[in-house]
C-alpha cells in the first residue's frame, strides 16, 4: 500500500483523479468519415476550456461545433473518479513533457504535467476549487483588459458551478463558513466537500490567525487572503470527480450540432490571407492529413504548452523563430510562447507529536484503508472521498515578513532588460515592466498574496511562490505538430523570487510555533533547524524547489500588443481575423490560486464574447 507521504503528495499537487461511476458514461464521438466539410466553430483542444466553450456555443442548435482533441476519451478508469486515487492516471493520458535544464535551479530538468485526454487538466488535477483574490483579477484589468476585473468575472465563476455547502452539523463541527451570494447553484461543475475531514485543519486555520493573518468567511468571495476552507470539484451525487468531460460533454452529448473528434492532432490553422478559414489535422499515429473549414471562428484551446505551438506552426508568432523553421509569417507576434508562468513550490517537513484522530498517519494502515474503501464502494463515504485537501493559507507579503518593503523595492529597482536574453523583443520587455509595476503596487496595497501554504492537517506543507516575477517561454524547434515544444520555466531567474521563498520558509517555522499548532506538538524537521542564515536557506530553497504546481499559464497572454500581448480583451488574436484563444495561456499574470475555477470562468466569458460577435 502507498505510504502516508505518497498519498498526501499525490493528493495535494498531483494532476490526476479517480473513481468509477455507478453507471456507464455516454460519449458520442465522430470519425473522420462523419465530419461535415465545414462547421461554424472549430475548437482546437477538448480540455477544460475547449469543452466549456463547445458546450455553450452549441446551446444554439443552429450553430455547428467541432472539437478536435489530440488525446483519448478515458475509459472510466478509477483514476478519473475516486478522489483519493489522484496521481494514478495511466501514462497514455498524459503528455510526456520535460523542460530544458533550469539555470536558476542547478540545471535540473522538470516535468510539465498536462492531460492528454478529453477533459484535459480538469480530469487529472487535485480537485482543489478555489479562486484568487479580487486583486488578482483586477491586475488583469489594470494591464489593459477592460471587462476582466473581479466584478466582471464573478458572474462567470458563479455560472460555472453548482456549489453544495456542507450540512449544518459538519459546518459547525469544523468551523466551515461560506457566502452563498458568491456561489452558483445551477452550473455544470459540481463543487462540494468530502464526507471525511481532518480535525487538525481547524488548528491550521487558527494558527494562521494567531500568526497575524485572518480567516475569511469565504475565500471564493474575492477575499482570498488568509487561511480558509475550500471545496473540491466533487459531485455529491456519488462523491466522484466533476470535470469538463462529465459537465460539458457527457451532459450534452446528444446534441446533433456538437461533434467531438478525439485522437486527432491539429497540424496547423489554415488562413486565407490573414483570415483563419479552418484547420488541418491528422490522426495520431497516421501521417494522413485532412482539412475542415470554420465559417465563423477557429478557437484555440490546446492548453498553455500547446496553444503557442499551434500558433507558431501556423505562422503566428515571433518572426525570427518562424523564418528559422521556414514557416511563412502570417502575423508578427513576438509574444506567442512568452510570459510563461507557473507556481514554484517546495515541501517543508514537520511532525505533530500529539496529533488528533483521525490523522494522515491512518493512511499507512492497510486494514484501515481497506475499511475505508469498503465504505466508498458501499455508500460513497469516507476517506476515499478526499483528494487534494480542503484548506490553504494565502499570505500577503507584509504579513509574511517584516522585510516586505525591502523585497518590493528590490523588484522595483530591477532593470527589465536584464530579465531576458539579449535580443528579446522590446514588447516582451515592456510587458514584464508593466506587470512588475502593477504587482509592486498590489503588494504594497496588500491586495494579493505572496505565498500559499497548502495541506492543512499536518505540519508538512507545500510552500508555494504564488506571484513570481520570473518568466519562461514555450517555443517550437520543429514543424512536426507531434514534436514536444521547448519548455523553459525560467525557474528562479529573478533572485527576489528566491528571497521571498526564503522568507516563506522562515514564516512556516514561525507558524508552527503558534499555540494552535503547539497544542498538537508541532515540530519542524526539514529544512533542519541548524539551517538558519539567509544564505544557507537560499541554497536550500534552490536545491529542493520545483518550478510547477501544474498551473501553467501565460503563453498567449491577454495584454496590449505593445506589451507582448497575443490576444486582446475580446480574446481575438492580434493581426489576424476569425481566430481566438480561450484557455489558461491567455492569463497575463498568474493568480494566487489553483487555476481550475479560473479557467472555467475564462471559458464561460469567452463563450459569451464569441456568441455576441457572431450573433
Amino acid at each position: 500500500m502507498p505510504s502516508t507521504r505518497l498519498i498526501v503528495i499525490a493528493s495535494i499537487f498531483a494532476t490526476v483523479v479517480l473513481g468509477f461511476p455507478s453507471t456507464p458514461l455516454k460519449a458520442r464521438v465522430v470519425s473522420e468519415q462523419d465530419l461535415h466539410p465545414s462547421y461554424d466553430y472549430v475548437i482546437v483542444g477538448g480540455g477544460t476550456a475547449g469543452l466549456t466553450v463547445a458546450d455553450r456555443l452549441s446551446e444554439d442548435s443552429r450553430k455547428t461545433v467541432l472539437v478536435i482533441e489530440r488525446g483519448l476519451l478515458d475509459q472510466r478508469e478509477e483514476a478519473f473518479w475516486i478522489p483519493l486515487l489522484a496521481g494514478q492516471v495511466p501514462a497514455k493520458y498524459l503528455y510526456n513533457l520535460t523542460s530544458t535544464p533550469q539555470i536558476g535551479s542547478l540545471n535540473r530538468t522538470f516535468r510539465l504535467q498536462a492531460g492528454c485526454l478529453v477533459g484535459g487538466g480538469s480530469a487529472i488535477n487535485g480537485m482543489f476549487f478555489d479562486r484568487g483574490s479580487a486583486g488578482d483579477y483586477n491586475l488583469w484589468r489594470d494591464l489593459g483588459n477592460p471587462g476582466w476585473g473581479w466584478d466582471d468575472l464573478l458572474p462567470y465563476f458563479k455560472k460555472s458551478e453548482t456549489f453544495r455547502p456542507p450540512d449544518s452539523v459538519t459546518a459547525e463541527k469544523f468551523g466551515i463558513t461560506y457566502d452563498m451570494s458568491v456561489h452558483g447553484t445551477s452550473g455544470p461543475i459540481q463543487a462540494s466537500y468530502p464526507t471525511f475531514l481532518y480535525p487538525a485543519v481547524k488548528n491550521f486555520l487558527a494558527a494562521w490567525k494567531e500568526f497575524g493573518s485572518h480567516n475569511p468567511i469565504d475565500g471564493t468571495s474575492g477575499d482570498a487572503l488568509g487561511a480558509f476552507w475550500t471545496a473540491n470539484t466533487l459531485d455529491p451525487n456519488g462523491n466522484v470527480r466533476s470535470y469538463a468531460r462529465t459537465a460539458h460533454y457527457d451532459r450534452v452529448e446528444s446534441r446533433a450540432n456538437l461533434h467531438l473528434l478525439p485522437a486527432h492532432a491539429v497540424t496547423r490553422v489554415l488562413f486565407q490571407g490573414t483570415t483563419a478559414s479552418g484547420v488541418e489535422f491528422m490522426p495520431v499515429g497516421d501521417s494522413r492529413r485532412t482539412k475542415v473549414n470554420a465559417k465563423r471562428e477557429v478557437i484555440i484551446a490546446a492548453g498553455t504548452p500547446h496553444t503557442p505551438q499551434v500558433l507558431q506552426i501556423s505562422g503566428v508568432g515571433p518572426p525570427e523563430l518562424l523564418k528559422k523553421l521556414h514557416i511563412p509569417v502570417v502575423a508578427n507576434l513576438p509574444g506567442v510562447g512568452h510570459n510563461f508562468q507557473d507556481h514554484p513550490l517546495l515541501f517543508a517537513d514537520g511532525v505533530l507529536t500529539n496529533d488528533l484522530d483521525p490523522n494522515p498517519s491512518y493512511s499507512a494502515n492497510e486494514t484501515w484503508l481497506e475499511g475505508e474503501r469498503a465504505k466508498y464502494d458501499t455508500n460513497r463515504t469516507g476517506f476515499y472521498t478526499t483528494s487534494s485537501g480542503n484548506a490553504a493559507a494565502f499570505i500577503p507579503l507584509h504579513e509574511l515578513t517584516n522585510r516586505s518593503e525591502e523585497l518590493v523595492a528590490a523588484y522595483a529597482s530591477q532593470d527589465p532588460k536584464l530579465q531576458f536574453p539579449t535580443g528579446t523583443d522590446s514588447t516582451i520587455v515592456a510587458g514584464w515592466r508593466a506587470q512588475r509595476d502593477a504587482l509592486v503596487a498590489s503588494i504594497r496595497a496588500g491586495t494579493v498574496a505572496a505565498t500559499e501554504y497548502a495541506n492543512g492537517p499536518t505540519a508538512w506543507m507545500g510552500v508555494v511562490l504564488i506571484k513570481p516575477l520570473s518568466r519562461g517561454s514555450i517555443t517550437i524547434n520543429s514543424t512536426d505538430p507531434l514534436a514536444n515544444p521547448v519548455i523553459d520555466y525560467g525557474f528562479y531567474k529573478n533572485p527576489v523570487d528566491v528571497d521571498i521563498q526564503v522568507e516563506a520558509v522562515k514564516a512556516w517555522r514561525r507558524v508552527l510555533s503558534m499555540p494552535s499548532w503547539q497544542a498538537l506538538g508541532a515540530q519542524p524537521i526539514d529544512p533542519p533547524n541548524n539551517i538558519t542564515s539567509d544564505e544557507d536557506l537560499r541554497d536550500y530553497v534552490i536545491q529542493v524547489s520545483m518550478p510547477t504546481t501544474s498551473h501553467p499559464s501565460g503563453t498567449a497572454s491577454m495584454l496590449p500588443r505593445d506589451l507582448g500581448g497575443v490576444v486582446g480583451p475580446d480574446l481575438r488574436v492580434y493581426g489576424v481575423s476569425k481566430l481566438s484563444v480561450v484557455d489558461a495561456s491567455i492569463i497575463p499574470m498568474i493568480p494566487a490560486t489553483h487555476i481550475s475555477s479560473t479557467v472555467y470562468a475564462i471559458a464561460e466569458k469567452a463563450a459569451d464574447l464569441i456568441k455576441a460577435r457572431n450573433a
